[in-house]
């Protein structure tokens, strides 16, 4: 999958909603565009090396890996845009896609790469449809003798993708520094892109500033269904890594790739706000 193609799926994402709701126009109070960014955690497989177990580790020590933990980041950056409808005070759809950067470090159990540590990074596009509930009504303004308030917390659950490198991209190791690009992208020239499906679960809080603008903060975990994946990608290099297995030698299991996903959206209605019968001015 090339360039083209992926902007081709993002576009299709944009405009779903226009496709499923040609009378859009007269609901403008209803769509939503949003734009998020956040930190991710990913935690991935053991994967064979030169007939040995490599251990990968994402660059964060927060949850416990001790001194394989060496780069001392909380996570690797996330952002990204969504749309949504919202059907009423409770219920509403999001499309969105987030694209997270992945750095992990190998550690070699083999006599030769003893203590030698290699880092690489790699990239996701992760695109998911979600339907979102607001566990209170959901308003612009808080009337709790009205059952409406602007601040509310909400679940959401869906369908999902996430396109990612097979290769990893190299970027360093004890002997030779700073060699490949700190923010690889997908798709690019001689990476071929890798699809894993997933069931995205989340929770947050979203809060309505006023008619046209909304804060929302979201927790969400991406549960795998695809045994293939390996969202890390392989660690093969032809010039300084020659010795990697490829992707199709991973070793690869259902339930073994965890994705977490910590954000914060700024979403805007594209008209003002208004809910028939339960607010009027």
């Amino acid at each position: 999958m090339n360039k083209t193609k992926v902007l081709a799926v993002l576009l299709v994402l944009v405009s779903a909603p226009v496709v499923l709701f040609a009378d859009f126009r007269e609901h403008m109070d209803r769509i939503e565009l949003g734009v998020s960014a956040g930190v991710g955690f990913y935690v991935g497989q053991k994967n064979p090396v030169a007939g040995s177990d490599l251990l990968r580790v994402q660059s964060y020590d927060a949850i416990g890996f001790g001194e394989r933990a060496t780069l001392k980041w909380p996570g690797i950056e996330t952002f990204g845009f969504n749309v949504g409808y919202r059907f009423d005070t409770q219920w509403q759809i999001r499309l969105q896609t987030t694209r997270q950067r992945l750095c992990f470090a190998e550690y070699m159990d083999t006599e030769r790469y003893t203590n030698l540590r290699r880092m690489y990074y790699n990239a996701m596009w992760h695109l998911d449809a979600m339907a979102e509930y607001n566990i209170l009504n959901y308003g612009n303004v808080m009337m709790p003798k009205q059952k409406i308030y602007n601040v509310v917390p909400y679940v959401g659950f869906g369908v999902g993708i996430t396109m990612y490198n097979k290769n990893a991209t190299f970027r360093s190791d004890k002997l030779n520094k700073d060699i490949g690009k700190k923010y690889p992208q997908v798709g690019t020239k001689g990476a071929e892109v890798g699809v894993g499906a997933y069931i995205p679960l989340a929770f947050g809080v979203k809060w309505r500033i006023n008619d046209n603008v909304q804060l929302k903060g979201a927790f969400q975990y991406q549960l795998y269904l695809t045994p293939s994946s390996n969202l890390e990608g392989a660690t093969y290099n032809a010039e300084y890594a020659p010795d990697r297995p490829t992707f199709d030698q991973l070793n690869k299991q259902f339930g073994a790739n965890h994705d977490c996903l910590f954000s914060v959206s700024a979403i805007f209605n594209l008209g003002k706000w208004y809910e028939d019968r339960l607010i009027t001015y």
